[in-house]
């Protein structure tokens, strides 16, 4: 599975954020990141996302992770920040197949 963290900030803390890059906690071993892409309009905040893979059978240690993870950027000012889990398209067919509709079953 995937989940994609998000966080939006203002260009006045861009420093604090990349800062903040600097003293993540260790991505467990389990875990791989399609990079952090970042997309920015000038007089909007800036977004930034990463894409996190791993097997779903870790999904507890995974939350723990992210908790650090996401917290570890709460001291910048103005920063917000989210993660959702993502489905290939083969796993949501066969929710879908199997009559189940509901995303999250998996």
């Amino acid at each position: 599975m995937i989940v994609i963290g998000t966080i939006i900030f203002p260009e006045t803390s861009a420093n604090a954020v990349a800062e903040c890059y600097q003293t993540l906690p260790a991505m467990p071993d389990f875990m791989t990141i399609d990079g952090t892409y970042v997309h920015n309009n000038s007089g909007e905040a800036f977004r930034a996302f990463s894409i996190f893979n791993f097997d779903e059978a870790h999904i507890e240690a995974a939350n723990r992770y992210f908790k650090a993870r996401y917290e570890a950027f709460g001291i910048v000012e103005g920063l917000t920040s989210h993660h959702e889990e993502w489905l290939s398209v083969q796993d949501a067919l066969a929710l879908v197949e199997a009559g189940t509709y509901n995303l999250k079953t998996l």
